[in-house]
């Protein structure tokens, strides 16, 4: 696992926002200090060097309970993730 960033602050309309190092890919999943999934990367924005990331929660996170998380340090993983979908056909 991989350091992404704290916790800046939660947005108005519920989602994460991380101050970053690093400008991960969008839609990798987010874990906390204790390798529990808070959501997923929705959006990169700001400037290049330290990015600010948008991370939309997972479905029934109470805002009272991520308001609770602010300063907390999230991980994103270190090997790419398994991409569900259908296969390609090889030719033959």
């Amino acid at each position: 696992m991989k350091i992404l960033g704290n916790i800046s602050h939660v947005s108005n309309k519920g989602n994460i926002i991380v101050r970053s190092s690093q400008t991960p890919a969008l839609g990798l999943p987010v874990f906390s200090e204790n390798k529990k999934r808070v959501g997923k990367i929705h959006d990169v924005f700001g400037p290049t060097k330290e990015p600010y990331i948008t991370i939309k929660p997972n479905r029934g996170s109470n805002s009272k309970k991520l308001d609770s998380l602010v300063g907390a340090v999230l991980y994103i993983p270190s090997k790419p993730v398994k991409k569900w979908g259908r296969k390609k056909r090889s030719k033959k």
